[in-house]
């Protein structure tokens, strides 16, 4: 009987070490459950895939976790983008309209220079004075229907423009939000690289592994036995 058990051991041992040169198809395992043998993946493709889309690297090897956690930060940043560019966008229509309702401003397209100056002056007239005293010929606006703005009071003249900086202080901002998008994708794509070559050397010291393989073929037969897997 103990001779039996012995040769029975070094014929699985044999078996064990054949099959390991090659992937464990799933009815290998017990209860034939699938089994995707471990493979090597290339760190530079992950590297790329995650400069393209954050975590997708991180998937590619095989780190759901952090895949999880980078797309969740991409889609935060461009909310928080698109979140400050709405709101920006409602400060302009804000201020326009006030400054239609209080200087007298015509609807139509008008420069951001304009805009900028009839918060610096009461009316057209003062500022082409001092435009021409500054001989600044050029920057003069002809006293059309469409130039013309004159302000009911100094002090709406100067809420105008704190709204106006107030609405381009928030625009500005948005370089914070593009800023972290791209730090996110630079950090999943070095994450993915390091994640990867962590993974391939993992598999490259995974030589030698023990697994009981243990089922029933029939109602007089069974199926009890070490498999030994070294890899090289």
């Amino acid at each position: 009987m103990k001779k039996t058990v012995v040769f029975l051991g070094i014929i699985l041992l044999t078996v064990g070490f054949t099959r390991a040169q090659q992937p464990l198809p799933a009815s290998d395992l017990p209860g034939n459950a699938p089994h995707t043998a471990a493979r090597k993946v290339a760190p530079g493709k992950a590297a790329l895939l995650s400069l393209i889309l954050p975590g997708a690297g991180e998937y590619y090897a095989g780190q759901g976790n952090y895949t999880a956690f980078f797309l969740t930060s991409e889609v935060l940043g461009w909310a928080a983008l698109f979140a400050n560019q709405y709101y920006y966008r409602h400060l302009v229509s804000e201020y326009k309209t006030f400054a239609r309702g209080h200087a007298g401003i015509s609807p139509g397209g008008k420069s951001d220079r304009f805009w900028t100056d009839i918060g610096k002056f009461d009316n057209i007239y003062d500022y082409n004075t001092q435009r021409e005293r500054e001989r600044l010929f050029d920057e003069l606006y002809e006293l059309t229907p469409d130039n013309m703005w004159q302000w009911d009071s100094h002090e709406n003249r100067l809420t105008y423009d704190g709204k106006r900086l107030h609405a381009n202080d928030i625009d500005n901002q948005r370089v914070y939000f593009q800023l972290a998008i791209v730090l996110n994708h630079l950090v999943s794509g070095i994450n993915a690289l390091r994640l990867a070559r962590r993974h391939n050397r993992q598999i490259k010291e995974q030589k030698v592994s023990l697994r009981m393989d243990a089922y029933r073929e029939s109602d007089w037969s069974h199926y009890v036995g070490f498999n030994l897997n070294i890899r090289f």
